[in-house]
C-alpha cells in the first residue's frame, strides 16, 4: 500500500440541492428550534448483563498511515481511534438541527425497520426507501422506535456536503472506496453481518454500543445462507441468544463497548459486528480495500442484483 501523502482523496458524484422556498424555509427553521432530541437509551446490554464475555475495545490516538497498517489493519485488528476528524466540521455543529436544515431537501436511501431492527424481508433481504432527512428528522420526536435508519451514499447529498467532511488518510486513494452518512433514533439496531472491506465508522454525534466477533470463528456465527436475502447476516441475536437453537454460539468472546462522538471505530474485512444506537446519532463510514476486495464487492454487488437482493441500496 502506498503512502498516504501521495493520494488524493476521490472525487464523489453529487447531485445539486433545491433551494429552499424562503416560506419553506422560515416554517422549517421555527419547527426545528422546537426540537428536541429523543431521550438517550442507556446501555441496555453492558458486558455484566450479556451471557458471554466482552473485551474492552483498545483505544489509541491516530498513529501514521504505516503503523495504522502494520499494527491494525495487516493483522486484522479492531481498535479505536481519536484524532481523525481534523479539517472536518466542528464537532459542535454536527446536529440533527442542522443536518435537517442544510440537507432537509435530500431524498436519500434509508432502511425499512421493525420494532427498531432492520425488516428482514425472506426474498429481498433488508428493504431500501428514499426519505427526505427533513422528515426523517422530525420523526424522531414521536415516541416509539423508528420506522427507518438512514444509511446514504453520500451522493445523495448536495454537492456542500463534500466540504464537511475529508476522507481519512488510512484509506483515501484505495482502489475500492465507498462511503456513506447513517442517522438514527435512539434505540436502533443492526443485526450482527459481516463485510467484505475494511471499515472506518466515525461517530459525528451520539454513541453507539458496539459488539464485535472474529472471522475465524464463522461456523459458530450462524450464517444465514449465500441464498438468502442476506447472505452476510448472521441469524443470531446477541442481546437474547437462543443457545437452544444456536449452541455453538455459547462460548465466544467478543470485543466491544460505548464509542463515542470523535471516536472511529475500524472493524477489519470479515469480522462479525452488531450495532445499537444508545443517543440519536449521526455518523459516516468508510469501506475499503485494494484491487481484489474491490473485485470480490463487485462480484457480491452483481450476485445482489441477480437475486434481486437490496437492489436500492446504493440508488444515487
Amino acid at each position: 500500500m502506498r503512502s498516504s501523502a501521495r493520494r488524493e482523496a476521490p472525487q464523489l458524484t453529487v447531485r445539486a440541492r433545491r433551494p429552499y422556498p424562503s416560506r419553506r424555509l422560515g416554517a422549517v427553521t421555527r419547527r426545528l428550534a422546537k426540537f428536541q432530541p429523543h431521550e438517550s437509551l442507556p446501555d441496555r446490554a453492558p458486558a455484566t448483563a450479556l451471557p458471554f464475555v466482552v473485551k474492552p475495545l483498545e483505544r489509541i490516538a491516530a498513529p501514521s498511515y504505516e503503523d495504522f497498517v502494520k499494527r491494525f489493519v495487516r493483522p486484522r485488528r479492531p481498535v479505536v481511534v481519536t484524532g481523525l476528524t481534523g479539517g472536518w466540521l466542528a464537532p459542535e455543529r454536527w446536529t440533527l438541527v442542522r443536518m435537517a436544515h442544510e440537507y432537509g431537501d435530500a431524498r436519500v436511501v434509508a432502511a425499512v425497520l421493525s420494532e427498531g431492527t432492520l425488516l428482514d424481508d425472506p426474498t429481498s433481504g433488508v428493504v431500501f426507501r428514499r426519505i427526505l432527512v427533513r422528515d426523517f428528522i422530525e420523526s424522531f420526536s414521536a415516541a416509539g422506535s423508528a420506522a427507518h435508519y438512514v444509511m446514504a451514499p453520500t451522493s445523495n447529498f448536495p454537492a456542500s456536503f463534500q466540504r464537511d467532511y475529508q476522507v481519512p488518510p488510512y484509506c483515501a486513494g484505495a482502489a475500492h472506496l465507498r462511503a456513506k452518512v447513517w442517522i438514527g433514533k435512539a434505540g436502533t439496531v443492526t443485526p450482527i453481518h459481516r463485510d467484505v472491506p475494511h471499515n472506518l465508522h466515525v461517530h459525528l454525534t451520539g454513541r453507539k454500543r458496539w459488539l464485535l466477533f472474529p472471522p475465524g470463528h464463522g461456523s459458530r456465527m450462524y450464517s444465514r445462507g449465500l441464498l438468502s436475502g442476506m447472505p452476510n447476516f448472521s441469524r443470531i441475536d446477541p442481546e437474547r441468544p437462543d443457545y437452544g437453537r444456536f449452541p455453538r454460539f455459547r462460548g465466544l468472546t467478543a470485543l466491544g463497548g460505548g464509542v463515542e462522538p470523535g471516536e472511529t471505530l475500524f472493524i477489519p474485512r470479515g469480522w462479525w459486528h452488531h450495532t445499537r444506537t444508545l443517543d440519536d446519532a449521526v455518523s459516516m463510514n468508510f469501506w475499503w480495500g485494494g484491487q481484489l476486495v474491490h473485485l470480490t464487492s463487485l462480484a457480491s454487488t452483481l450476485f445482489k442484483r441477480a437475486c434481486r437482493i437490496r437492489r436500492d441500496e446504493w440508488a444515487e
